[in-house]
């Protein structure tokens, strides 16, 4: 009895022994299976290369805006009787260019100063046939005080005649004509940038599956994106007579640039 309750035991152990081994083998072969299926993973990722392309989109544009920096300044014998001369003449062109229909957000002081002027002077006569003077032999001599207001006068170049703005200015008591620029406002300027991104980010994509196709490649996704604004120069025009006409340029170029990093496989 007890002899065949050993013999059971044992085969039941046997088994046990059997099954354990062969549940082993499994694990083995799945882990090896997985272990496999990740190598071969990181080996396709390990193929992955980087390029980095920008992209370029440009387009000329008409300035829509132009600017009028012009100033007066005055020399008096006190700084009192300089800002108010100066004050008369710059409300009288500010007035004489409302008169055209500048309106008075259109119009903005850049700088105002009243400052003291000083002359040399020869101290003594015996000092005068010597050149240059030594120092001792000169000195500096208060002779006035000096204002100057200088304003910019903003335009919407369509409307308005920018060559009878600076003539009414000049005549109304202007005395410095600092110069023109011309621009392209803000808004026109927002809605072409977002059509020349748009236009940028396309071109960077067709050189990069140009690139691709050279290499028996092809482009699988992307990296990083990196914008690269660019904004139009103001075109500027030197100070001209009053009676000359100013012509704005016929159109300034507006670009933008995409860098764009493509996954390669």
């Amino acid at each position: 009895m007890a002899n065949r309750m050993n013999k059971k035991m044992i085969g039941i152990t046997g088994a046990g022994i059997v099954a354990f081994t062969l549940l082993l083998a499994f694990v083995a072969v799945q882990y090896t299976t997985i272990d496999a299926k990740a190598e071969e993973q990181g080996n396709k990722g390990g193929e992955r290369i980087e390029l980095s392309v920008v992209g370029n989109a440009m387009q000329n544009i008409k300035p829509d805006k132009a600017s009028i920096n012009v100033g007066v300044e005055v020399q008096e014998k006190t700084a009192g009787e300089a800002a108010r001369r100066n004050a008369e003449l710059m409300n009288s062109v500010i007035e004489a260019v409302k008169a055209l229909g500048i309106k008075e957000e259109q119009i903005s002081t850049n700088y105002y100063i009243i400052h003291p002027v000083y002359e040399p002077r020869s101290k003594a006569e015996a000092c005068i046939t010597i050149y240059p003077p030594p120092p001792e032999c000169q000195e500096q001599v208060l002779v006035g005080y000096k204002a100057v207001n200088n304003m910019t006068i903003t335009m919407d170049v369509n409307v308005q005649n920018i060559g009878s703005v600076i003539d009414a200015a000049v005549n109304a008591g202007a005395n410095q004509v600092y110069g023109v620029s011309f621009f392209i406002s803000q808004e026109r300027l927002d809605a072409v940038k977002a059509s020349l991104l748009d236009k940028a980010a396309k071109d960077a994509r067709v050189k990069a599956d140009s690139v691709a196709n050279a290499l028996n490649m092809k482009v699988v996704g992307v990296k990083s994106v990196n914008i690269m604004d660019g904004y139009p120069v103001p075109i500027y025009a030197m100070e001209a007579r009053a009676t000359t006409p100013i012509i704005p340029p016929s159109e300034q170029s507006v670009s933008a640039s995409v860098q764009v990093v493509f996954w390669l496989e």
